[in-house]
């Protein structure tokens, strides 16, 4: 009995392999140990870099979606019975973006938010009960904006991008902390209210990268939005494991 299926005692990491690379590995690495350190669990430079090269060996030649995870390992019944190894697991699949820009409906997350360290596996539990097969979700939580159901916002208003603070219970994501260290886009608390006079949204992941937001959906009323990505494009563009047609996405 795996304990990431049993108790979710699990993290995982997803990505993008082009030509063999991985845009910014060892930032992945980092954040996924740190999940595994908050079970217990450790992992040693060896065991990570031997995940490292199976993911480029599994997902050689194409350019593929990876998702890495990785367990507890398999043990008896019982929550306090631990494994004698852990489990890594990889998944691999042609990646192909998707056509249609998102256009995301206002949710609340009801909730008081958590600190987010790492992507664990439960937290995602908790974001499909709220999310109730909507799949294009912009989150706020008392008046706060937060993130997508899996990916984190930015959002260009007065010829400033920003994006929501890790205090909003923001997943620290690769490429957002790509953007705001290249200065690019500034970190703090940014109001639902801007919502009503933005000029721009976008996503950010280390699937896609960048992906511009087409609109927004409320209860009440809905608007559609203008592509200011290229901006946010630009500082990854050329870099290793970054698409060479990402401007053109």
């Amino acid at each position: 009995m795996d304990r990431g299926l049993a108790y979710a005692e699990a993290c995982f990491e997803t990505f993008r392999v082009i030509n063999g690379e991985i845009f910014n590995w060892p930032a992945h690495a980092a954040r996924l140990r740190r999940g595994l350190d908050a079970f217990g669990l450790t992992v040693s430079d060896a065991q990570t870099e031997r995940m490292h090269a199976a993911c480029l060996q599994a997902a050689a030649g194409t350019d593929a979606l990876v998702r890495l995870t990785v367990s507890g390992g398999d043990a008896s019944w019982g929550l306090f019975t631990p494994a004698d190894a852990i489990s890594a697991r990889i998944q691999v699949m042609p990646y192909h973006a998707d056509a249609v820009l998102p256009v995301l409906k206002v949710m609340e997350w009801s909730s008081p938010p958590i600190h987010r360290m790492a992507k664990f596996t439960a937290d995602y539990a908790s974001t499909l009960r709220v999310l109730r097969g909507e799949r294009h979700a912009l989150f706020v939580h008392q008046q706060q904006l937060v993130s997508a159901a899996t990916a984190n916002v930015m959002i260009f208003r007065h010829g400033q991008w920003w994006t929501p603070a890790l205090t909003a219970g923001v997943l620290p994501g690769v490429i957002r902390q790509h953007l705001i260290t290249s200065g690019v886009v500034r970190e703090g608390v940014c109001p639902a209210r801007w919502l009503d006079d933005c000029d721009a949204l976008a996503l950010t992941a280390s699937s896609f990268f960048v992906r511009p937001v087409a609109g927004i959906r409320r209860e009440q009323r809905s608007c559609d939005l203008v592509d200011l990505s290229a901006g946010l494009k630009q500082s990854l563009y050329g870099m290793p494991g970054v698409p060479k047609d990402l401007l053109d996405a």
